[in-house]
């Protein structure tokens, strides 16, 4: 509660990407959860896009359907975060545990860890979520070699599941790569166990137990060659699938994802939208983990610090979320004492401590950027942006070497002085960590946040009260789609292409003067509004006198937009665009022609309209191929209009006019992971059942 005791009181977050990402996709998601559905595509922000495909809003992760179905945004939002701090706590405690560590030990690892990396990036609200399942991946992995006992491999199918259906994915890949890296220590551990026997030599078996979990018929010795292969297929076969199992399970989120980066700003590595060394720790700033004093004193010109190229930097620009790496002053120090305690040791939970943190290393030279020139084009490394990301292996790693460290100490002292002595470590880490969280960051936790105040918006009940579904332009791109109505311009992490064509998005202007008094825009960006479908504009100052396109509607002190935009004392203007062609129209209007919305959902628009002539009917919605148009029933044939819209050619008459949208992509990820859960489930079973067996044998 120390660290968000805001969020523990009812309060939220704000900064960042907070309310320009996440609280929009939260928003339309919870309430077509309240309706009864689970949306597949967001008709809100900017002219849509196919919202499971863009994968951060989790539509299908069973937190996200319980929490948004049942709390409003701002709580499920908060308790989404403070579970998954929890979750991520027990299971570095459980990993250290598990490592051999004593209880004090792994609670100190927990704080260090998830205090550490997780407090800073509350504004990344993929990394929470995501970044929770590493330490519990792990520790799933670890018990099955401790215990040879596929039930754990089990367990890290639905773990890796749960893993990937929050989307974004990239601390699941890096859990996929430790998980890798385990496997292949704990082969090359046991084959070098072997190595010194001949073909003919016989081995014994473990235990009973462990030939029935192989599948030897019996507990007899065993040829050398035969039983490597049972260690190649223990250590290396069979969690390579539970890991396929894991990811097949999650191929309804998968699937839809893969298809929407072909045709994406990520369609290729080298968009010049997407820059893979993004993100970087530069190496001068690694000394954050021993002198952090210099580098966080003065929060705001860190980012400038961060950006002046120096020697060794990755020439490419980062921010200090993303390149943060410290997890305590004091657990930097336990940690080095823990690692000559770990090195001298031969146990083997001290040998798997040393490999974490080899990968521990491994994953800093990467988060510096050295190693993307050599990994930037291969699968996995070429999607993703923020090599710093990968300093969350190390944070582990020092966290359970700085439990070890704890012990080295406890161990040379007197037991009267050992309880004094860990409630000073642990008081002194926590005001540290806590101190560093609230000066790096991006977001802050406020007592009343604006998403509790979205009925009172003036905003959003002038646009309900409209006859037709309206289309905001305004500061802050998704923020305005709270209010419940389509906003551009449009954010996204990964999104279609269109957005991101230069040609297709908003004519920015160099010569607009932000010492106009007025609400000014260029012919071009009145065009392209009225072309997009705008119908409204929100902005900070009045509409200029001299547009005559612009016409002031309301003004005042807006509680949710005011809050968000952390003007609240300044008034904020909604104008109505005139000559717009709305979200349709068509391609001639005329006084005999008509409209009429009878069903605009996400997945559904239904239209009853009259033309006396054959004429083009224009929705100003992202053209998809998904979307299957019909006329009275038939089907008909979309066309792609200015590089983005919709457009159907209707004949003369009355008629009703459909699109609906079938996902191909989702719906060929659904089938695989239902045969995925089957398969796994079956398995759970057959698990289940040999496991009664065995304790019957037992007996």
């Amino acid at each position: 509660m120390w660290f968000w005791l805001d969020l523990w009181l009812g309060g939220g977050l704000i900064g960042g990407d907070v309310y320009t990402y996440y609280f929009p996709q939260k928003s339309f998601y919870a309430e077509a959860l309240k309706q009864g559905d689970i949306p597949l595509w967001n008709s809100l922000v900017g002219h849509g896009y196919p919202l499971v495909a863009e994968s951060q809003t989790g539509a299908f992760y069973p937190p996200n359907l319980l929490l948004y179905r049942f709390l409003d945004v701002n709580t499920a939002y908060n308790v989404n975060h403070l579970f998954h701090y929890l979750l991520a706590f027990c299971a570095t405690v459980w990993l250290a545990r598990d490592l051999g560590t004593s209880l004090f030990g792994a609670l100190f690892a927990g704080l260090v860890f998830v205090y550490g990396w997780f407090a800073p990036r509350s504004c990344l609200e993929w990394a929470i979520l995501t970044g929770a399942y590493l330490p519990l991946s792990l520790a799933m992995l670890n018990r099955y070699f401790r215990s040879r006992n596929v039930q754990w491999l089990w367990g890290l199918s639905g773990v890796l599941c749960l893993q990937l259906l929050p989307g974004h994915f990239h601390l699941a890949f890096i859990t996929l790569i430790c998980l890798s890296l385990w496997s292949l220590c704990e082969w090359i551990a046991e084959f070098r166990s072997t190595r010194n026997l001949s073909r003919s030599a016989v081995i014994q078996t473990e235990n009973p137990r462990e030939s029935e979990i192989l599948g030897a018929s019996d507990a007899r010795p065993q040829p050398a060659n035969v039983y490597r292969f049972l260690q190649f297929k223990r250590t290396l076969i069979l969690p390579a699938l539970a890991i396929s199992l894991g990811i097949l399970m999650a191929s309804m989120q998968l699937l839809p994802t893969w298809s929407l980066k072909q045709n994406s700003q990520r369609v290729t590595s080298s968009s010049a939208d997407f820059d893979p060394g993004y993100g970087h720790i530069p190496p001068r700033y690694l000394s954050q983990a021993v002198i952090p004093w210099y580098w966080y004193r003065d929060p705001q010109q860190l980012d400038n610090r961060l950006n002046s190229q120096q020697f060794l930097d990755y020439p490419t620009a980062t921010n200090p979320v993303e390149a943060h790496l410290y997890f305590g002053f004091l657990p930097f120090f336990l940690a080095i004492l823990g690692g000559v305690s770990i090195v001298r040791s031969h146990s083997d939970n001290d040998r798997r401590l040393l490999w974490l943190v080899g990968f521990g290393l491994l994953a800093v030279i990467y988060a510096t950027g050295w190693l993307l020139p050599l990994l930037q084009n291969f699968p996995g490394f070429s999607f993703f942006r923020g090599p710093g990301r990968y300093g969350i292996v190390a944070s582990l790693a020092a966290a359970l070497w700085a439990a070890r460290g704890w012990e080295t100490i406890r161990d040379s002292i007197a037991s009267r002085w050992q309880v004094l002595l860990a409630i000073v470590i642990s008081v002194i880490t926590l005001l540290d960590l806590s101190w560093v969280s609230q000066r790096i960051t991006y977001a802050f936790m406020v007592p009343e946040t604006p998403m509790t105040r979205i009925e009172e918006s003036p905003v959003r009940q002038q646009l309900i009260a409209l006859p037709a579904p309206a289309r905001i332009f305004g500061p802050g791109p998704n923020l305005l789609t709270i209010t419940g109505f389509s906003a551009t311009p449009v954010y996204l992490g990964i999104g279609p292409a269109e957005y991101f064509n230069p040609d297709l998005s908003y004519p920015e202007s160099p010569s607009d003067r932000s010492e106009s008094p007025w609400a000014t825009f260029t012919s071009k960006q009145i065009e392209w509004m009225q072309r997009a479908g705008v119908t409204h504009i929100v902005s900070y100052l009045p509409p200029d006198p001299q547009n005559a396109f612009m016409k002031l509607e309301w003004q005042g002190i807006d509680p949710l937009l005011n809050g968000a935009w952390g003007r609240f004392q300044e008034p904020i203007y909604l104008s109505r665009l005139l000559g717009s062609r709305g979200r349709i129209s068509w391609s001639e209007n005329s006084e005999s022609t008509s409209i009429d919305w009878v069903l605009h959902s996400s997945e559904k628009i239904e239209l009853h309209v009259e033309t006396p002539i054959d004429q083009m009917l224009i929705l100003t919605e992202l053209y998809d191929s998904d979307w299957i148009a019909t006329i009275d029933g038939q089907p008909a044939t979309s066309r792609r209009i200015e590089g983005m819209y919709r457009g159907l050619d209707i004949p003369a008459g009355s008629h009703r006019i459909t699109w609906n949208y079938r996902s191909g992509s989702f719906r060929w990820g659904l089938m695989i992971s239902i045969a995925g859960f089957t398969i796994w489930l079956i398995i759970g079973i057959t698990v289940a059942k040999r496991q009664k067996k065995l304790q019957a044998l037992a007996i």
